[in-house]
């Protein structure tokens, strides 16, 4: 009786362990999901930024060339 309380308390416990960890892991692999997304957005800005300072540059130069 005492065995079968104490196999049943352990595969619980195992069982919860595991859940646990798979939760742990989800979260883990959202926060890194998170994270990839954020770089891709800052490299998106950081690239439109860039395209409308060189556009910039561009005409300031084409009107320099010009007067």
């Amino acid at each position: 009786m005492t065995a079968d309380a104490l196999a049943v308390i352990h595969t619980y416990t195992t069982v919860l362990t595991w859940a646990e960890r798979a939760w742990y892991a989800a979260l883990g692999l959202a926060a890194l999901a998170v994270i990839g997304l954020g770089y891709l957005a800052c490299n998106r800005i950081g690239a439109s930024f860039t395209r409308a300072q060189q556009t910039i540059t561009d005409i300031q130069q084409t009107g320099e060339g010009e007067s």
